[in-house]
């Protein structure tokens, strides 16, 4: 196997009947660096050898988890599919449609964007399945009453569980995030954490700004991981959507939230707070000034100003002058 760095990034270069072909694999981590390459090398012996690309879903997945970082949530969506890594690219748009078949609209369209991606990778002409119509939905938050009782009921099953919602509600930092910060990113002195632009869902780097209770929660947790902030020596958090999170959701009898629903409750709490518009886009990440118009009516304050400007008003005729037509006038009423 050809394996090689230029810088932190593993290459590879294999010999085939068309000649040497060479390619960054997109990673720094060897370990799939190697899956990248076996995968690579699989698909161009076949396409040697029988004159055309077959590639298996397991082998464009290997291909598409090594070509960079993923996130918990697109891990999560392709796992949840089952699908056999046996299975031969395209999908069928049945196969495809059976495997979403309970999948929200929005869960849908997500999923699918994902397998057009891991297709178009592969070199493989992606299935034709029709995107799913998303109903608008509501926000849902939570208030202090029932963060309450979902702290005290997290707290029973789970405490790193616990400080991981308790940071959310005060950072409004996405799942991933979160439980993927390490002590590197860091800065209590200067109350300020960081994320590089791999771990952000718009791709762009972002400074996240402490405030008391949030620094209070990292102090509280120095000494129990050497690498993660929300580590656990007994076993490893990678997903906060957990058995512990959902019997606590039950018991708090908050069934219908989500763990992603604590970040439109830290947006929600910033704008009932008299946070702009402007300034919760900067702390928050958006890219879109769209995204983050969902809170706006949260706030809804700086048109109480005009809000009194509404008064009956009735019509009236003007009395004509030769020549011209008759006219209203509004007038309002008192």
């Amino acid at each position: 196997m050809s394996l090689y760095r230029r810088g932190r990034i593993w290459w590879i270069e294999i010999h085939t009947d068309q000649g040497r072909h060479r390619e960054s694999t997109g990673t720094a981590d060897k370990k799939a660096a190697q899956e990248f390459h076996e995968a690579r090398k699989s698909a161009l012996w076949r396409r040697d050898k029988f004159g055309e690309v077959e590639v298996t879903w397991g082998e464009a997945l290997a291909l598409w988890m090594g070509k960079s970082t993923r996130g918990l949530p697109d891990r999560y969506r392709l796992r949840a599919l089952e699908l056999s890594a046996s299975e031969t690219l395209p999908l069928s748009p049945s196969l495809v449609e059976g495997c979403l078949s309970s999948a929200s609209p929005s869960t849908f369209n997500r999923t699918l964007a994902l397998l057009v991606a891991i297709h178009n990778l592969a070199g493989v002409k992606p299935p034709k399945v029709a995107r799913k119509k998303s109903p608008p939905g509501r926000t849902r938050w939570i208030n202090a009453e029932e963060w309450k009782r979902l702290r005290n009921a997290l707290a029973k099953r789970s405490q790193v569980l616990c400080d991981a919602a308790a940071f959310t509600l005060e950072t409004g930092l996405r799942e991933n995030n979160v439980l993927e910060l390490t002590w590197e990113q860091v800065d209590l002195k200067r109350r300020l954490a960081w994320l590089h632009g791999d771990q952000m869902k718009g791709k762009a780097p972002l400074g996240v700004p402490l405030n008391d209770a949030a620094c209070a929660i990292i102090e509280a947790r120095r000494g129990i991981d050497k690498r993660w902030v929300f580590g656990n020596p007994d076993y490893p958090l990678t997903r906060a959507s957990n058995r512990a999170w959902r019997e606590a959701r039950t018991e708090a009898k908050l069934e219908d939230v989500r763990w992603h629903d604590l970040r439109h409750t830290w947006a929600s709490w910033h704008r009932m707070n008299g946070t702009s518009l402007g300034d919760l886009q900067d702390l928050g990440g958006w890219k879109s000034h769209q995204m983050v118009r969902r809170y706006a009516h949260m706030s809804p304050g700086h048109l109480a100003d005009v809000a009194g400007n509404v008064k009956p008003v009735s019509m009236r005729y003007n009395a004509p002058k030769r020549g011209q037509k008759r006219t209203k006038t509004p007038t309002t009423g008192g």
